[in-house]
C-alpha cells in the first residue's frame, strides 16, 4: 500500500502585483465610504437625531439616504479619479493625494458643526464626513502599492 504524498503548492503567479487596480480601489473605497455613512445615518435615526438641518434659504432640510448616497459617492469617486489621473504624471502624487484627501474631509467636519440643528445631528453627520478619511487613505494606497511593485 502506497501512502499519499503531500501535494506540493503551486508556485504563485510571477505576475501578481500587491494591490489593487485603480478601478478596484476606486469602487471599494466608494462602496465602503456610503455604507459606512448609511450606518452612521440610521444610527443616527436611533439615537434620536433629527437628521435635518436648514439650508442657505432658511428651510429645514431633512439628510435622506439618496442624499447621504449621492454627497458620498460623488465627491470621494471625483477626488479619486482625480488623484489616480494625476498620478499618471508624478507617481508620487498618490501619497499627496492621501494627505490631501483626509485633510479636506477633516476640514469639512467645520461645516456640519456649525450647523443650526441639535447636537446628535451635528455629531451623526460630522462623524460621516470623518468616515471618509480611512476610504480615501485604503483606496488610495492600494492603487499605490499596485503603482511602486
Amino acid at each position: 500500500m502506497t501512502t499519499p504524498q503531500p501535494t506540493e503548492k503551486a508556485p504563485e503567479s510571477p505576475h501578481r502585483r500587491p494591490g489593487a487596480s485603480w478601478w478596484q480601489a476606486g469602487s471599494t473605497g466608494v462602496v465602503a465610504a456610503v455604507a459606512a455613512n448609511l450606518l452612521l445615518w440610521g444610527a443616527g435615526h436611533l439615537v434620536g437625531a433629527s437628521m435635518a438641518h436648514p439650508d442657505r434659504t432658511g428651510s429645514i432640510v431633512d439628510v435622506a439616504v439618496g442624499d447621504v448616497v449621492l454627497a458620498t459617492a460623488v465627491p470621494f469617486t471625483a477626488g479619486f479619479c482625480a488623484a489616480v489621473a494625476l498620478s499618471l504624471l508624478w507617481r508620487g502624487f498618490l501619497r499627496t493625494a492621501q494627505i490631501t484627501g483626509s485633510a479636506l474631509a477633516l476640514a469639512t467636519i467645520a461645516g456640519s458643526l456649525s450647523l443650526d440643528t441639535d447636537t446628535a445631528t451635528r455629531a451623526v453627520l460630522a462623524l460621516m464626513h470623518l468616515a471618509l478619511v480611512p476610504a480615501v487613505w485604503l483606496s488610495l494606497e492600494a492603487v499605490r502599492r499596485r503603482t511602486l511593485s
